[in-house]
């Protein structure tokens, strides 16, 4: 499968997944089109020509020119300069690497990271939030998360990529929208009778079990095992990166008694105290694995003969 094709699926399956549905998805593309054609100028030159089809600014191809036929992926949560050079040094021994697949963004995927966290206003949605509420809490912290990535070193390890022949493309909204998805209908969908039976349905999820192993197990950052629940959610596992504190408070004012996270920042453990709102930190690397095992089925699906070295936090698990 060419590269382009293979990242344009990963694209589609994350369109399917996403908490908003392809009907809106194709509203948002339809919008950017009608812009892109009264663009004039400087707006018109440096007018992202992807966001015409790709609604995931924080997912890209960063090296390679698409053209590339791929049948072996290095899949990392983490591919930076070092996982590169690993990857040079054993296509020096050898190992057949046609291409670099990084969950995280880096390059421009990263500078754009705060552009898709617009999607947690229909996801919290999905759960009683008001949209004019998330919308006005979400739009100062995703100009704060702007302003942080454009001071950043983006483009190093997509240069190094390029230096070393290796095409390589990152998923991060697709994959967290498949990992969402699965942990709305295999964890929230059904009912517990405590915090401790939600921890063991966690740990019947192979990805947790490995990390759990590992030392790294789901853990109750705020509530006790014997807790009850109330409505369970996982409005903490797509749209870009966290949203801001505020949007807790808006969750437990609609009803949301336990959220599922997979990373919970200081200040939203401070608001979840204060409001009695019970939280499960899923373990960050553990659950972006299962996002991308999911998308990575799906890809196997199309090309049945696609095949993963596993580095950098990615462990692959085979589902049906």
């Amino acid at each position: 499968m060419k590269l382009n094709k293979l990242f344009h699926s990963a694209v589609q399956h994350g369109i399917d997944a996403d908490p908003r549905g392809r009907k809106a998805i194709e509203k948002i593309l339809k919008k950017q089109k009608d812009r892109a054609a009264k663009l004039e100028g400087a707006e018109k030159e440096y007018f992202d020509e992807e966001r015409l089809w790709n609604p995931y600014a924080d997912s890209r191809i960063i090296a390679g020119t698409g053209e590339e036929d791929i049948k072996t992926v290095m899949v990392g949560i983490d591919i930076e300069t070092d996982e590169v050079l690993l990857a040079d040094r054993l296509r020096e021994r050898g190992m057949k690497i046609d291409a670099l697949m990084l969950h995280h963004p880096e390059g421009r995927a990263l500078g754009d990271l705060g552009k898709v966290m617009a999607l947690q206003t229909d996801m919290l949605a999905l759960v009683g939030v008001p949209v004019n509420q998330s919308d006005g809490f979400l739009l100062p912290r995703m100009e704060r998360v702007t302003r942080a990535v454009h001071a950043d070193n983006l483009f190093s390890t997509e240069r190094v990529a390029e230096l070393l022949d290796f095409p390589a493309f990152n998923t991060h909204t697709p994959a967290d929208n498949q990992v969402w998805r699965f942990m709305e209908k295999v964890i929230c969908q059904h009912e517990y009778d405590d915090l401790g039976e939600i921890l063991n349905a966690l740990l019947e999820i192979p990805e947790y079990k490995a990390y759990a192993k590992k030392g790294v197990p789901p853990l109750i950052v705020n509530g006790s095992k014997g807790g009850r629940p109330g409505k369970v959610a996982a409005t903490e596992f797509t749209g870009g990166t966290n949203g801001p504190e505020e949007l807790l408070e808006a969750q437990a004012a609609a009803g949301v008694g336990t959220i599922l996270s997979m990373h919970v920042t200081e200040k939203t453990l401070e608001k979840a105290k204060e409001k009695h709102v019970n939280m499960i930190q899923c373990s960050h690397i553990a659950s972006d694995t299962i996002g991308m095992n999911l998308l990575l089925d799906l890809l196997c699906k199309e090309e049945k003969n696609l095949k993963t070295i596993d580095v950098a936090g990615f462990m692959r698990v085979k589902r049906k």
